[in-house]
This record gives structure tokens, sequence and C-alpha cells, in this order.
């Protein structure tokens, strides 16, 4: 399925045809929708009202039927052994006891279910991310850029299946996924990130003239060595686990 977020084609592949799927941490609904495209009985959840309305909007113009339900994924509303898969793209870095968190997913798994997550590696690993956060740091100050801690978090692939394994998993496979973002230049691609990422969106919103002007001239220069030809080349990389209940 084309434009899909990165990592969720791995995710629909390691899922299985899993007829009953739970989506921890939805979000907006683009895998949560895409899942029951492919066939699974989905249900997602998040925290985030307004998101989860969003969702709703999409389900309903792709002509899908979704449950969708307000909830932390940190004590999900639901019995033991409720889904044949979980998965969770971007959500579990974020909580304050991640392994504490993976075992309340593994609880609504059937036995042998599959629970896949996929986790941002760490800022240096996504100069897309990273390097800007650097150039408002040099530029503003580390109080402005102290947004998106949780980014990285459980990172490094033997750190991720460390921790789904303490959470009393099985079988846990953890890889690295790889891409590219393409951008024509440092201007257009600060223009993108804070157009499209809400911690960016707010620090664009907060400058000043001469504040802009001057992060403008730091991220050029934090994004120059990934110039390819007429273009910038930058890296993501995120983290896929595989295991089993």
């Amino acid at each position: 399925m084309s434009g899909l977020p990165f990592g969720c084609a791995e995710i629909l592949a390691a899922t299985g045809g899993a007829p009953r799927v739970l989506d921890a941490g939805c979000g907006s609904g683009r895998l949560t929708v895409a899942l029951a495209q492919a066939g699974a009985e989905v249900t997602g959840v998040d925290t985030n009202a307004s998101q989860l309305e969003v969702a709703r909007g999409r389900a309903a113009a792709a002509g899908v039927e979704l449950t969708l339900l307000e909830a932390s994924f940190e004590a999900l509303p639901f019995a033991d052994a409720s889904f044949d898969a979980v998965v969770s793209r971007l959500a579990v870095m974020a909580s304050d006891d991640a392994v504490a968190t993976l075992r309340e997913l593994a609880r609504v798994l059937e036995p042998g279910g599959r629970l896949v997550t996929v986790l941002w590696a760490s800022p240096g690993e996504n100069p897309w991310f990273g390097k800007p956060r650097e150039a408002i740091a040099a530029v503003l100050g580390r109080e402005r850029a102290a947004f998106a801690r949780a980014f990285g978090k459980l990172g490094d692939p033997e750190a991720a299946a460390a921790a789904h394994r303490e959470a009393g998993l099985a079988d846990v496979a953890a890889v690295r996924l790889y891409e590219l973002r393409a951008a024509p230049d440092a201007a257009a691609y600060w223009h993108e990130l804070s157009a499209e990422n809400g911690h960016f969106r707010r620090v664009a919103a907060s400058l000043d003239a001469e504040e802009a002007a001057l992060l403008a001239t730091e991220v050029e220069a934090r994004l120059a060595p990934y110039r390819e030809g007429d273009h910038l080349s930058l890296p993501r990389t995120l983290v896929l686990v595989t295991a089993r209940r």
C-alpha cells in the first residue's frame, strides 16, 4: 500500500494476516486503516481524542470499520487473550516503564500471538530529526530544544530486544529499518518539517525575525554533509521488534 508512513509495510507483513489486531497508540489511524484494508478486525487505542477523530474520518473515507477507543495502552480495557496480534508504532518509547507496557500489550495477546513494535533509533541515526534539533539548541539554547526526549529510547536493537524479553515475550527479533528522505535544500526541508511535526512547528512559531535567520543558517550548515548533487538525502532509521507471547 503506497503512501504509508515509514515502517508500516513491515508491520503489516509481520502480523501475518492475524484476524484480530490491536493497534496500540494508533494516533490518526493510518496504520489502523491499512490493517483493516488487509482484512483484519482492528481495534485502535490512543490517549489523544482529537487524533482518534481523525482516525474515524480516515476509516470512513476508506470504507472500513474500526473500533476506536480513548485509552492508555498501559492499562488496556480488554480481557486477557483478546487479540491475535498487537502492533505499536512509535508509542512504546514514550512510556515511562516500557517493560510494564510491553507486559500489558502481551497480556491481551492469545498464546502464540504476535507482538510487533517499531521505535525510532537514536537521534544520531536519524539526522532528519537530530540535526535540526541540534541547530535549535545551538541558536536558541538547550531549553528550547528540550522536546521529544523519548526519541531514540530503546533505539538500539539489543536494548529493545532485551526489554521485550524482560516483559516475558518469546522468539524476540530486532532489526534496523532504513530509508532516505529527500529535500531540495535546507530551507525547503525546514519548511516541510515545521509544517508536519508539532515540535518543530511550535519552535518555528516562536521565532522572531533575527532568530529565524540565525536558525536557517545553522540548519543549513548542519544539513550540508547530507547534500547529494542537487538535493539533500537524510537518513531515517527505525528499530522493528517482533515477538510472541
